[in-house]
Formats: structure tokens, sequence, C-alpha cells
């Protein structure tokens, strides 16, 4: 890794000796930081921070002037490592749902604070050249940032949480290139060869790590994963994340971009979630070792003689870019809380921006004081940044009481409210078709749906819904929550679900909550929120396809019922093991597998046709139970005594194999063999 770092420039003026000093205290600091922090209940960023710019003032006291070489070569090195750990988290997939403010509201945005922010630039007297840099530098929010805020307060998984993080990443892909094309502008005197050498060598190097990159990267991750060493594999996602840095630091690309173009590559092949697993750790170091060398580099002088300055050039650049996310998100219909979560949760500016101000600095564009006075502007930027996130919700509330007065748009709500009712959080199919049944059987329920597409999908079929975040506690009550008899968490990802178990759990700890969860070490994270049914897709699906193939092959009902309740016991203990319940359940489901039903056709020449149950005398006579009766595709169980059989009836019996002998005799009709998947064939009616 130092040698990468010299070669790239990273280390220019900077010891060995001197970084590894400067890596020793930046690790104490941060454990230092990160303990004060978590004891205080504040995010981790802010202890590393702040006790980085404790522990700068007398590390630079006491060192000579390769003090801040090394430093910044530490803060190169992280913030590369931390923005291929990002690269990483993104997805095509989650993208998708929301791209078109994700991305065009994304650029529109760049355009519209690099403009203002050009402005401020010329305002402090900078040439044009430097100005348009300025303005690069805060353009982005901080993914870090906002990573690190959202799962200290448990919104990962909400749509203002995936809004917030895809625009950030679209942000944070346009900074380099912004930043080389202005870069190259003052080239434009000594012909545009010169100007745009720099614009092709990173189209060719993008184009080449797209097409090319795809498949190369996971074919080597997959000859290393064959040997099923994670030390081994550790090693070559790292390799390759500092490999392509330097392979972009030589096509006159940044090594930070490289690295981060990595990670993008990486993310959506079999093994990009892989490599984010074992990387997560090693992310979390590399995160402390940014902020907390940032914090040190951070110039107490400069903050002193010009906090007026600084206060205010953060106040404008961070406003340059929250109200034009904030009026984007609601011009492209995100309501509720977005526009806010917006305007106050994107302030922090990108960790990226100390690549753009270095750069700037290397190239003679900025001047050691206007570095260390963005540098400023930057670091209280983040300071200031999960403090600013606390206002979100306090500030929402006000804006429902006062501006926002109408009340949450849904469908066919009663007036006088829902009462016991099932509410559905989740966005498609899942939550839409388990709407549907309850609407058919008339009984009470309500969606609440963050996706606006997928709401307007509930508001054309006529589903009771509301639009808005299922974790936001105004939502929940909005809902009903308090008077709900049963909460269906059903959205596709887990992290969604979670966070609305926590806040429903704060709400009303003791509503009924069935989810959903797709691994094992899912069904573990469940544990402790008194979850009272968890259901496994995969899981589930699997047993039915085996039901499905063991009925062929003649197996007993009871028999594969009994193995499928096995199974699921083993699998689901360690959520319910702690139900004093729990037992009498998992014995209750084998149980159900030993009531089989006989089922038998009533023919148009039965002598059982048009007669009661209690005339046709089956139960005295034969000994058998009717406990359903199938009519016209739908099924009615347990008829009375005055129900009246008719021809075409299916009536489902429970005997002894003797008894259903002669009740087949009595009804003179072929019996209809004892295989589930005739009647699951049989289509029902709600």
């Amino acid at each position: 890794m130092l040698a990468i770092a010299a070669e790239t420039g990273i280390m220019s003026g900077a010891t060995p000796e001197r970084l590894v000093v400067a890596l020793i205290l930046i690790l104490f600091a941060g454990l230092v930081g990160g303990l004060v922090a978590q004891k205080l209940h504040q995010p981790l960023i802010l202890g590393y921070i702040l006790v980085g710019a404790l522990v700068g003032i007398p590390y630079k006291i006491f060192s000579d002037a390769s003090s801040d070489v090394a430093l910044q070569a530490t803060a190169n090195i992280g913030v590369a490592l931390l923005l291929f750990s990002m690269g990483l988290e993104f997805s095509k997939k989650d993208i998708k749902p929301i791209y078109k403010v994700a991305v065009w509201g994304a650029l529109i945005q760049v355009l519209l604070t690099l403009g203002i922010a050009f402005g401020i630039g010329k305002m402090l007297k900078l040439n044009t050249i430097p100005a348009l840099l300025f303005g690069v530098a805060f353009v982005s929010t901080s993914t870090a940032v906002i990573l690190k805020v959202l799962v200290s307060r448990n919104r990962m998984g909400t749509l203002s949480s995936q809004v917030m993080i895809g625009m950030s990443i679209v942000q944070d892909l346009t900074v380099i290139p912004l930043m080389i094309l202005i870069c190259n502008m003052n080239k434009l005197s000594d012909g545009w060869f010169l100007f745009a050498k720099p614009l092709v060598l990173g189209t060719v190097f993008m184009v080449v790590m797209m097409m090319f990159g795809t498949k190369f990267v996971p074919w080597l991750l997959k000859f290393v994963a064959r040997w099923n060493s994670k030390e081994l594999f550790l090693l070559a996602v790292t390799a390759i994340s500092l490999g392509i840095g330097y392979i972009s630091d030589r096509m006159e690309l940044s090594f930070s971009f490289g690295a981060f173009l990595a990670g993008i590559v990486l993310s959506d092949s079999d093994y990009g979630k892989k490599a984010l697993y074992e990387m997560m750790p090693v992310r979390d170091l590399f995160s402390m070792l940014f902020f907390v060398s940032v914090g040190m580099l951070l110039d107490w002088q400069v903050l002193r003689d010009n906090f007026t300055l600084i206060m205010g050039l953060m106040l404008l650049t961070s406003l340059a870019r929250t109200i034009p996310l904030a009026a984007i998100t609601a011009f492209y219909g995100y309501r509720n809380v977005i526009p806010v979560a917006m305007l106050f949760g994107m302030t922090a500016t990108s960790e990226i921006a100390f690549v753009v101000i270095e750069h700037g600095l290397s190239n003679a564009f900025f001047s050691k004081e206007i570095y260390a006075l963005i540098l400023c502007v930057v670091v209280c930027s983040m300071l200031s940044a999960p403090l600013l996130d606390n206002l979100i919700n306090p500030v929402y509330k006000l804006l429902r009481k006062t501006v926002w007065k109408s009340p949450i748009s849904t469908i066919t709500i009663p007036e006088s409210g829902l009462r016991d009712h099932v509410i559905i959080t989740g966005s498609g199919a899942m939550a839409r078709s388990i709407a549907t049944l309850l609407k058919r059987l008339q009984l009470p329920y309500l969606i609440i749906d963050s996706d606006h597409l997928s709401f307007q999908h509930n508001q054309k079929e006529s589903l009771v819904s509301i639009y808005g975040d299922p974790h936001q506690e105004v939502i929940l009550n909005s809902a009903g929550i308090g008077r709900a008899k049963i909460l269906l968490a059903v959205a596709a990802g887990f992290s969604e679900n979670l966070t609305v178990i926590r806040s429903a759990r704060e709400l009303h700890p003791d509503l009924p909550i069935v989810t959903r969860a797709d691994s094992d070490d899912e069904v573990k994270m469940l544990h402790g929120y008194k979850i009272y049914e968890v259901v496994q897709p995969k899981l589930e699906a699997s047993l039915e396809i085996i039901r499905q193939a063991l009925l062929k092959m003649e197996v007993p009902a009871a028999e594969i019922q009994n193995y499928s309740d096995k199974v699921r016991l083993d699998h689901y203990r360690p959520l319910l093991e702690a139900r004093s319940d729990y037992q009498l359940l998992s014995r209750m489901r084998s149980f159900v597998g030993l009531a089989e039903l006989h089922w038998v056709l009533i023919p148009n020449d039965s002598p059982l046709k048009e007669l009661t149950l209690k005339e046709s005398r089956i139960r005295s006579e034969t000994g058998v139970s009717i406990v359903g009766v199938m009519r016209d595709g739908c099924f009615i169980s347990n008829p009375g005594p005055e129900f009246k059989l008719a021809a075409g009836d299916m009536l489902a019996a429970i005997g002894t194999l003797e008894q259903n002998q002669v009740f087949e005799n009595m009804a003179i009709t072929t019996p209809i063999e004892e295989k589930s998947e005739n009647i699951d064939s049989i289509p029902l009616k709600a």
C-alpha cells in the first residue's frame, strides 16, 4: 500500500516513518473519539472528527512541515478505500425504482449548486477556474456521513434513505469528471488535444471498466474464492481496488475515483455482496482513518481568525445543495418527510471534496490559505450534519400542524377511523395481494406504501393505503397502530422491515407482527422484537415443491407434514424459542398433518342430493364428520345440520378408512383420491 501511495503521489514529501507515526496516532485518537461518542449516544463520526481536530494541535506543534503531508497521505488512502466500499454498496437494482430523481434529479441539482457555489467563489475574489473548482467541491453530499447517521437513527431501508443515498452516489460520480474538465480549461490555449486528452482517457477507462472490468474482476474473484480462504479473498478485493485506483491515476484520473469505480463494477456481480461483507469491518476502519486524519488537518488558527466567514460559507454552500435537493424531490412527487430529509439530512459536504481541494492545491489553483479555509468549511459541515439531522422530525411535525394541514392522502378510510385492522407495510405485488384478499373477505386493512408509483397503483385498484415512510411515528399513528390487530411487514428489503418493526415496537410493544426473512442470520436479528411469526419465502417455496413431489410419490400426507414441521422448527427456533407457547404451537402443527380429509363427490343420481345433512344421517350411519363443502368454487367450512346437499358438491370428511369406504358407498360415487394437489388445482372464490 505504501509503495502504491508513493507511486501515485499520495506520499509525496512524506517519509514512511512519518506515515507510520500518523497511522498509530490516528488509530488511538479514533478509539478515544469513538468511545466518547458512543458514551454520549452520538454518531461515531462526530467523535472521530472532534478528537482528530484536538489531537492535531499538539501533533503539528511538535512535528515538522512534513506532518501535514503524512496526514494528507493517510487521508487519501482512507478516502480511496472508503469510496471503494461505498461503490460496493451501490446497486443498479436499488437505484432502479428511484432512478428518475436519483439520476436526473441529482444531475439538475449538481448544475444548480455548481452555479451558486461558483458565485460564492467569485465573492471570495477567486479567479474563474478556482471559483469553478470551489463549486465542484460542494456539489456532492457525504455518503459516508449519511450512512453513519442513518444507521445510528435506525432509518436504513426507508424510502427517504434510499433517495438520499441514491442521489449522493450519483453526485459523487459527477465530481471527478467535472474536476478534470475544469482543471484542463486553461489548456484550451495550447490546443484542443491537450484539453481533451484527460477527458478521452477518462472516457476510455470508464468504458473499458464497464465492458471488460465487469467480466474480468468477478472472474478473478471467482478464481480466488475457489480456495475457500477469507484472507485471500479480502486480499484480492483490496488489491483490485488499489490496483484499479493506480491505473486510474496513471490515466490522469483520480486514484480515489478509480477505486470508487472498481466498487461499482463489482457491486452487481455474484461476488459483490461477498466482497461487501468481507469489507465491512475494513470499511469502518477506513472511515475512521479518513475522518480522524481530516480532523487533524483542520487549522485551528484559520478557524479562529475566520470563524464568521467559515460559518457563513458552510451555511451558504450547504443551502446551495440542500434547497435544490428538497425542491427537486418534491417536483418528482416525493412528499411527506422526504423534502425535509433532503433539507436537513444532506448538509454534510462529500468526502470526495477532499480529493478536489487537494488536487486544486497540488496544481496551484488554490493557495494554502484558500485550501485551509475550504477544508475548515468541509469539516464543519461534516460536524454539523448529525446535529442538523435531528431537526428532520420536529420540523416535519411542525409543518404538518401548520403549513401542511391537509390530511394524509388515503382512500376509502372510514371517517371514524380503522379499528382491529391489519397494517401492511411494503410496496409492490405482495402487499397488494394481501390487501386484495383482505378486501374480498371484508376485513379492515391499511397499506403504508413508501413508493409513489406503487401507491398510485393502489389507488387505481381502490385499495386502502397511505403514502409515506412506515417507520415514521406520524405515519404509524395516522395508520392507527394503537388500534391495529396485527402488523404485516412484507417489504422486499430486510433492513426496511427491521426499521419498521423497531418503530412499531416503540409505539405498540404488544402488537403481533408477522414479517419475512431471507436467511437464518436475518431470523436471528429479529430475536428480541417479540415477532409473532416469521416467514422465509425461499424455505416455504422449497417445502411446497418437495411436498408436491412427495405426494406424487404417494408418501402419506401425515409423514410429509411432520417432515415440514421439523424443518420449520429447526429454522425458526432462534426466533421462537423465547415464546412461552412455542412448544405447543410446534406440536399443533404436527397434529394438523395427522388430520387427513377425504373428498367425496355428490353425483347427479346420488340419493344424498337435495337432503340436508341432518336428513342424510351421514354421521350416524357411517361415523364420518363432514367438515366442509366445496360448491361452485367456494369452500364452506363446518356446514350446519340444515345445510342442503346438491349435485356437484364435494364433501370433505374426516373418518377412518373403513368409515370413509362406507360413506363412499352411501353416496354411490367414485372417491376423489386423497391428494391435495387435486384440491389445489380448484380455484377458490372469496
